[in-house]
């Protein structure tokens, strides 16, 4: 199927940067998400001449390249040009994974040769989703472009995340997507009169798809202040803005602390829990040649008489009986073996009890090599300032905050980039967290696009769960999250604030915290098969061929 007769070259590279750029301007901070909604059709028309997999691959690279340097070329620090790790892996990044993002166009081009052109486009939803979906799951997973994520500021049209997740918008967009580009080609080629009732009927599905979710998200957020019963707690969150690459410089980490503290001092005095950030005490606080500043963090929550939550590394010494994993550091002056954790603590008023959570989701590289276990031998690659090879954590942590009326509420924490994975936070509220946290530290990047996506992509995961969220970051953006999206007491990056907000802590369940990513598990099932049936038919023509041949 061929649609367009110009020359290939120069039209194909037009189309593929068109796509490009309106995926990367559909992603914040850019509140542009519906141009998601349209930004495969020129794809779709270059795929349409394109029948090889060198030039499907290299023009949809071309497409993804442009779309990643819109949306994420800020993970290289290049603007401010720090750090020579940060820069090379950034770029590695940006030239990497417009590739892996290419991957479902390959298969498109499978099935378009094996199967036809029409079965490949109403099958590019499956695979899409199908890639994203398996994009999220593994140690050098990155789904920061999960498409969906495109759509955060449109609070009434997102609703019905709560039932499919985030990959039900991915799907949902891309069936607009394949949708529109049905009825512009067959408009083009007058398969279709502009007044036939066949296009008046997709017209009417692109509406229906459109309003069916705007109209019934409106009314649910409408109604979303009529369930009144719920315990609410308030909540304090400091943002100190501490410069992160002065954070791990141990002759200031005590100021550090004292800065912490004192802006906890201004808290309310009828608050719940003061919330710290990522690694806001940055050194071993519950190691013994700390318990100095264990007891001044201590005395003072047990003085303000509130619970503190923090961010703080935390480590584990392997005894002799224990058999330490290949990924192990070695202490610098003994042959002893160690695991250091990117952990959080929630300590309690006139209580010894410490409730603690470690990092399970860890940034590629950045923070763990990917499968270090086995991949030991690269941890030169691990990023050196202060961050540096964590283990991964062992258990998803409910933790248990008792409140002045005597009942307890139970709350779970995301720590800075797990906050995008969908399963995985769904995973704490099945566990029973009734609010959820996220402490972050987005400062690494200066006021670029990565902390406004990230503080946006956490409104997905509070309307998925149905859950409040407080967001505690370092230099920016904190802020509390209702259970619709809706933002409150945002602040700006790199300023020092305290804010407070009184939230609810909520037990009911939705589709999507109880039965996950269902819709994109059938994807996967649905994309497997038609390229398993694409597989079938390219080995029957070669034995068709094969008989040909031979007789």
């Amino acid at each position: 199927m061929k649609l367009l007769k110009s020359k290939p070259n120069y039209q194909n590279i037009i189309l593929s940067a068109i796509s490009g750029i309106l995926l990367g301007f559909s992603f914040p901070p850019f509140e542009l998400g519906i141009l998601s909604a349209f930004a495969f059709i020129p794809l779709f028309f270059l795929l349409s001449n394109v029948e090889e997999y060198g030039r499907s691959l290299r023009y949809s690279y071309l497409s993804f390249f442009i779309f990643n340097i819109i949306a994420i070329s800020w993970v290289g620090g290049f603007l401010q040009a720090k750090d020579p790790y940060l820069m090379v892996a950034g770029a590695a990044l940006l030239i990497v994974h417009p590739l892996l993002l290419s991957i479902p166009i390959v298969a498109f081009t499978f099935i378009r040769r094996n199967l036809s052109f029409k079965v490949a486009i109403f099958t590019f939803p499956f695979i899409w989703v199908s890639f994203e979906y398996l994009h999220s799951i593994s140690e050098f997973a990155f789904p920061w472009l999960t498409l969906g994520n495109a759509l955060t500021y449109d609070l009434s049209l997102i609703q019905f995340v709560s039932l499919t997740g985030v990959y039900g918008l991915s799907f949902w967009l891309l069936w607009i997507n394949v949708i529109v580009f049905v009825l512009i080609v067959k408009l083009m080629l007058k398969e279709w009169e502009p007044k036939s009732i066949k296009t008046f009927g997709c017209l009417g599905l692109i509406a229906l798809l459109y309003l069916i979710p705007k109209i019934s998200g409106s009314v649910i957020i409408s109604k979303a202040n009529e369930n009144t019963q719920h315990t609410n707690l308030k909540i304090a969150v400091i943002q100190p803005n501490i410069d992160p690459w002065e954070k791990w410089n141990i002759v200031t980490q005590e100021e550090q602390l004292d800065l912490y503290l004192r802006m906890s001092d201004s808290v309310s005095k009828n608050t719940d829990l003061i919330i710290w950030a990522e690694t806001a005490i940055p050194y071993y606080l519950l190691m013994p040649q700390y318990r100095t500043y264990f007891e001044k963090v201590k005395d003072r929550i047990d003085t303000l008489y509130v619970a503190l939550f923090t961010g703080f590394p935390d480590i584990h010494i392997y005894q002799e009986n224990e058999q330490p994993p290949r990924s192990a550091k070695k202490m610098m002056y003994s042959e002893e073996r160690y695991d250091s954790y990117n952990s959080s603590l929630l300590l309690i008023p006139k209580s010894d009890r410490l409730q603690k959570y470690s990092k399970i989701r860890l940034v590629p590289f950045s923070e763990r090599v990917p499968y270090a276990d086995f991949l030991n031998f690269l941890d030169f690659l691990e990023w050196g300032v202060g961050i540096g090879g964590w283990g991964i954590g062992k258990d998803t942590t409910v933790f248990e905050l008792p409140l002045e009326n005597r009942s307890d509420v139970k709350f779970s924490n995301m720590i800075c980039y797990e906050s995008i994975y969908p399963t995985f936070v769904a995973g704490f509220v099945r566990k029973g967290a009734q609010f959820l946290t996220i402490i972050t530290n987005d400062s690494w990047w200066g006021d670029t696009f990565g902390a406004y996506q990230h503080q946006r992509y956490a409104v997905l995961r509070a309307i998925e769960n149905r859950r409040w969220i407080a967001r505690c970051a370092n230099g920016g953006i904190s802020c509390f999250i209702d259970p619709y999206g809706r933002v409150y007491d945002e602040t700006k990056m790199y300023t020092s604030a305290i804010i407070e907000h009184e939230i609810q802590a909520r037990k009911e369940l939705t589709v999507y915290t109880k039965y996950g990513d269902m819709l994109a598990e059938v994807c996967l099932l649905f994309g497997g098969f038609i390229l398993m049936a694409g597989f079938g038919q390219k080995f029957y023509k070669f034995i068709r061929r094969k008989n040909y041949e031979t007789n």
